[in-house]
């Protein structure tokens, strides 16, 4: 009785002890994926996405004009323009015009004191209607001489004269015309003295010799002494300007008269003005391989505001494409596959694949790869990856 009670005690035991080890380790082992769950979610809380980065995006349109072009820097002057200096030296009597003033061909400018010169103009006058009298009295004295001639020479056909009376008279008739000749003579000198000196007083005064506007007066007053080297005024028509431009050998075969220019200058940045290639010089220079081309605008055309003197850039135009797409430059890069730039949708930044055109300024033209209204990012890209998340500042 004893020995089967011992062994069914013993059998209790064992299984006893079992089951707490298969109940352990089944709680070891979901105590340990949970323990891993949990890891795991910590670990995933710790580990953020990578943030957005900030950009600035340009809306692009194909609006543009692109131009293939040769530009070079220039200033303009007026086609017309002169400074007037004196012939003679003078003192100034006076300036009849000032800096702005508008002028007309022909008009008086200024006068120098010229009296010597209408005593002078006085004289000669009168010298000249001296002769005039003198040849007037030799040419009355031929006439009566003529008169004399004719009359003896019917006395001597009607036997009435003799041949030696009728040679008397013929000479007389003779120095009577040379006298009058020699009258004449000298009343055509003093004529041509006469012109002489009012040609001389016109050197002290002075006149304008084309229409145009007053650049300087130079601040002259009367009384101030003018030489032949000392300028009066300064006088341009304003109505057509040009510039000069040197144009490398290598491209001068490109430049045709009639050609587009484009001008931009520095005091009106933001507005394009128009010209034409008007005179190409006909050699190139050996000392700098290049030629001088000129430029002529009309300054009516833009409403006069352009003066001479202004500095800029003149492109002349080769080739000009119309309704191009133009993004800055910095927005461009490139890789083994050739150039992109990232565009923004929808708050992700897209890489766009692109064709490239001619470069105007800091931008360059899109001949492929964007459409009218892409928003192309042209600030905070150079790190970008495609699928990015972006904040348009």
């Amino acid at each position: 009785m004893r020995k089967k009670r011992t062994g069914g005690t013993g059998r209790s035991v064992v299984i006893l002890i079992f089951t707490l080890a298969v109940a352990g380790a089944a709680l070891y082992f979901w105590g340990s994926r949970e323990k891993a769950a949990i890891s795991q979610e910590i670990t995933s809380e710790a580990e953020p996405t990578a943030p957005a980065a900030y950009v600035r995006v340009e809306t692009v349109a194909n609006d543009k004009t692109v131009r293939d072009s040769i530009a070079q820097n220039m200033s303009i002057e007026a086609v017309n323009r002169v400074r007037m200096m004196p012939r003679v030296t003078g003192r100034l009597e006076k300036l009849h015009v000032k800096t702005g003033d508008i002028v007309r061909r022909g008009q008086l400018i200024a006068t120098l004191e010229h009296d010597q010169q209408n005593a002078l103009i006085g004289s000669t006058e009168a010298q000249l209607a001296s002769a005039k009298a003198d040849a007037e009295r030799a040419r009355a004295e031929m006439a009566n001489a003529k008169t004399n001639l004719d009359r003896y020479e019917r006395l001597l056909k009607e036997g009435f004269s003799t041949q030696q009376q009728y040679d008397s008279i013929a000479t007389a008739y003779a120095s009577a015309k040379a006298g009058h000749n020699a009258a004449l003579a000298k009343e055509r000198q003093a004529a041509a003295e006469l012109g002489r000196v009012k040609s001389a007083q016109q050197d002290y005064i002075a006149y304008s010799p084309l229409d145009g506007t007053v650049l300087s007066d130079y601040s002259l007053t009367p009384g101030v002494m003018i030489s032949p080297s000392s300028p009066l005024v300064d006088i341009a028509d304003l109505r057509k300007l040009k510039a000069s431009l040197r144009i490398p050998e290598v491209s001068i075969f490109a430049v045709k008269p009639g050609m587009d220019v484009i001008l931009k200058f520095d005091a009106l940045p933001d507005e394009e003005f128009r010209g034409k290639v008007t005179r190409i010089e006909p050699y190139v220079d050996p000392s700098t391989r290049s030629s001088a081309v000129e430029i002529e605008l009309d300054n009516e055309a833009t409403g006069s505001r352009l003066r001479p003197g202004m500095f800029g850039q003149a492109s002349i135009v080769e080739r000009e494409y119309e309704n191009s797409i133009l993004i800055p430059e910095s927005a461009l890069q490139g890789g083994d596959g050739g150039s992109f730039t990232f565009v923004e949708e929808d708050g992700i930044a897209r890489v766009k694949r692109v064709t490239t055109g001619l470069r105007q300024g800091d931008y360059i033209q899109i001949t492929g790869g964007l459409v009218s209204g892409d928003r192309v990012i042209v600030f905070g890209g150079s790190n970008l990856n495609d699928g990015d998340r972006v904040i348009i500042q």
